[in-house]
């Protein structure tokens, strides 16, 4: 049986530590949070709302998974995954915890490993950072003494259909050896094609540049809402009618919304503007992009501060209920998410607010100056507007005219777009949602 460490457990290393382990191998899981170690060995799943993932950890063996804090088993594995955290400073990349990991492999590392990168970076980190660190401190030539690639990470949480062990991968190595033994390695391990690229480069920036897409549609979408706000325009009609070309042609559209959020979207565009700009390239349009997104939770804020100036209210005077604070909808994770700066702007300038999120750890996300609900009900209790932030599943079942009555909210402002606006207004509620007149 062969043997596989994932160093770091997160939102991307524990769902492929299981993955490897459900396809046969003997996994050693490492990590320094000592609370996360303690949750996986107690069988527990640190993620909300994944039921295929939750069943999988539960049937996890000390025979085929374990966990520690100590690097010293990586010397006995034939593959070491690092799934470490990069996130940004000030919209500036920031490594430390890879190289730091890089540093702790490379004390350990041995003749004839794989050592493979998923963590996202900018093109070139893998060879100009990661690979100077493994050889000087081993001692060991790559691609002679032992094999490094990229393979960036792909997870979409919360999504039924495709996770880690679905989800096509793409590999590129230090030398064409390094790229044929990461393709090998990731093909015994998911159910999905794993198509080698020409270097760890490419590779790299694979992962930056689809982040970077979607951040680029989501701020199309989001200059098109602004835009049918200011016309008087409904954005589900004009997207009704662009659908129908969409609906010919297989093309995608962005939907508006307050923002894009987790680690990947928002983050890693910066990666992509930093590289270009060391090389002379004009990166205009990409920070324009990037830019727009970040200025929609503000912008969301003023609308409903216009939606209630015409109920005859203040935001200054009112109590608003801030539903959701995932980044998107079923999950727990509230990493860069648009609805923490938007609960941060209403603190500064609604009377009160008080927040309310089935998945999200409120112990792990503090606003000053919140209040926070556990249940629906006790956050609608006594509040005159709701900012819908997140489209969970519960808010759109739960959130009738009916409830919204009961409650006498006077207005909803919708920035996910997923409320039946035309059935709130009907029952005499202010309504707005993003782009929606």
């Amino acid at each position: 049986m062969s043997n596989v460490a994932i160093v770091g457990l997160g939102y991307v290393g524990l769902p492929l530590a299981v993955q490897a382990a459900e396809k046969g191998y003997q996994v050693l899981g490492v990590d320094l949070n000592t609370k996360l170690i303690e949750t996986i060995s107690a069988g527990k799943s640190p993620f909300a709302n994944d039921e295929r993932f939750a069943k999988a950890l539960a049937r996890m063996t000390p025979e085929n998974f374990a966990v520690s804090t100590s690097f010293d088993g990586l010397r006995e594995v034939k593959t070491v995954v690092i799934c470490v955290p990069t996130p940004t400073e000030d919209n500036v990349p920031d490594l430390r915890f890879v190289l730091d990991a890089a540093r702790a492999i490379a004390g350990e590392l041995q003749k004839g490993q794989l050592i493979v990168l998923e963590s996202t970076v900018n093109p070139g980190v893998t060879r100009d950072d990661v690979l100077p660190i493994l050889e000087e401190v081993s001692g060991l030539k790559c691609g002679k003494d032992f094999f490094l690639a990229h393979c960036p990470e792909r997870i979409d949480p919360g999504n039924p259909k495709f996770y880690v062990g679905n989800l096509n991968r793409v590999v590129g190595g230090i030398t064409p050896e390094c790229t044929k033994r990461a393709q090998d390695f990731y093909t015994s391990v998911v159910d999905a094609q794993v198509i080698p690229l020409g270097s760890t480069e490419e590779a790299e920036f694979v992962k930056s540049w689809e982040n970077s897409h979607r951040n680029v549609m989501i701020a199309l979408a989001n200059e098109a809402a602004v835009i049918c706000d200011a016309l008087d325009m409904n954005i589900d009609n004009v997207l009704l009618g662009l659908q129908s070309k969409i609906d010919q042609l297989g093309l995608r559209l962005a939907r508006p919304g307050i923002g894009p959020g987790g680690h990947c979207i928002p983050e890693d565009i910066h990666y992509v503007i930093r590289k270009a700009r060391q090389s002379g390239v004009d990166t205009h349009f990409l920070e324009s992009a990037a830019e727009l997104n970040d200025k929609m939770p503000r912008y969301a804020v003023q609308q409903l501060q216009q939606l209630l100036a015409k109920q005859g209210l203040k935001l200054r005077q009112s109590r608003i209920a801030l539903l959701g604070l995932a980044y998107k909808e079923n999950i727990e994770d509230a990493r860069r998410s648009p609805a923490i700066d938007v609960a941060q702007l209403l603190v500064q300038r609604a009377d009160s607010i008080i927040v309310q999120d089935p998945y999200v750890d409120t112990n792990r996300v503090s606003i000053r100056g919140a209040q926070y609900a556990d249940e629906i009900d006790e956050a609608l209790e006594g509040a005159d507007a709701i900012f819908l932030a997140t489209a969970h599943t519960i808010y759109i079942e739960q959130l009738t005219p009916t409830l919204l009555k009961k409650h006498n909210i006077a207005a909803v402002y919708d920035g996910r777009n997923c409320l039946d606006g035309e059935a709130i207004k009907a029952a005499g509620i202010a309504y707005h949602g993003m782009g929606r007149s």
